[in-house]
């Protein structure tokens, strides 16, 4: 294995991150996640950035709208951040939202849904199908254009992002999934070959699992584990981005070839030298911005047509 020399600056940026572990795991873990912020780069400056609150029975979730200009005609990007479903925030993501909302000219809406161990499967899961609900039926009060829908998500974010556009396909444009979470079984040659990392690993992938599915019987549910799901006919194209040296790599481009056998016109991407995370790491990884180009251009692509 070979990463490339930016690579390896960011993988030694993480592993000098210090965090206290006078705390539970999970808590630790979201903790050193939120230590990965620098490597993003700096926060550029957005036509406007603004917090709105979906609220669901008694509870509410917070979303986050990054608008590139004024216009309320441009994509709307519904986007689930990455976290193995255990930690991520608004914050996580904020640098490359920032930078993908300029370059895409879309509007990005950022959700924030429940995390797992506290609230696992259906719970972040159902925050972010009302979420998307609650933003297709608010489009008026938001400003922005119900037909031109994408719905897109990072890692775990991906698993969320295949389910709800699974659910929504008629209302979506198009999805993009970065390095998405796909199986539960974490049996491919590329969780073998990764087993240790770069940056994922074996041990920490069961926990993941365990933490978001404790209930048995939510195991072999495809809107928990997106590569069981067989109703795929008509999902939106689709967009998938996958790292070299990923543990989730081979899960993703089985996903890829399910939607492709399905009639789903899927664009896969492999970024060479890279490790799963790079989208968060533009500071170090020049490929960050190759894959927001590469958005943007698919964006684009299928904007175009509505």
């Amino acid at each position: 294995m070979i990463v490339s020399e930016q690579t390896e600056k960011a993988l030694a940026y993480i592993q000098n991150i210090e965090v206290s572990e006078n705390r539970t795991p999970w808590e630790t873990g979201r903790a050193f996640y939120e230590k990965f912020i620098p490597l993003a780069g700096e926060k550029e400056a957005v036509f406007q950035i603004e917090e709105q609150v979906a609220v669901k029975d008694n509870d509410s979730i917070r979303l986050r709208i990054y608008r590139p200009n004024h216009s309320d005609q441009q994509p709307v990007m519904i986007y689930f951040h990455g976290g193995w479903f255990n930690a991520g925030s608004l914050e996580t993501h904020d640098t490359p939202l920032r930078q993908l909302t300029n370059l895409t000219q879309s509007t990005i809406i950022s959700v924030a849904y429940r995390l797992a161990p506290e609230y696992p499967f259906p719970a972040g899961l159902n925050d972010c199908e009302f979420a998307t609900k609650w933003i297709i039926d608010n489009a008026a009060l938001l400003q922005i254009n119900p037909n031109r829908i994408i719905i897109a998500g990072d890692s775990a974010g991906g698993a969320l992002a295949a389910t709800v556009t699974r659910k929504f396909r008629e209302k979506v444009m198009a999805q993009l999934l970065i390095y998405p979470v796909t199986d539960n079984r974490l049996n491919t040659a590329s969780w073998i070959e990764f087993q240790n990392g770069p940056l994922l690993d074996l041990k920490g992938g069961i926990q993941a699992w365990e933490w978001y599915l404790p209930n048995a019987n939510d195991r072999n549910n495809p809107d928990a584990v997106p590569l069981l799901a067989e109703d795929l006919e008509a999902v939106p194209p689709t967009l998938i981005a996958v790292a070299e040296f990923d543990p989730l790599k081979d899960e993703a481009i089985r996903y890829a070839e399910k939607l492709k056998a399905k009639g789903v016109t899927t664009t896969l991407k492999q970024y060479e030298g890279t490790t799963h995370g790079f989208f968060q790491m533009g500071k170090f990884i020049k490929d960050a911005k190759v894959l927001m180009q590469d958005v943007a251009d698919f964006t684009n692509r299928y904007n175009a047509s509505k």
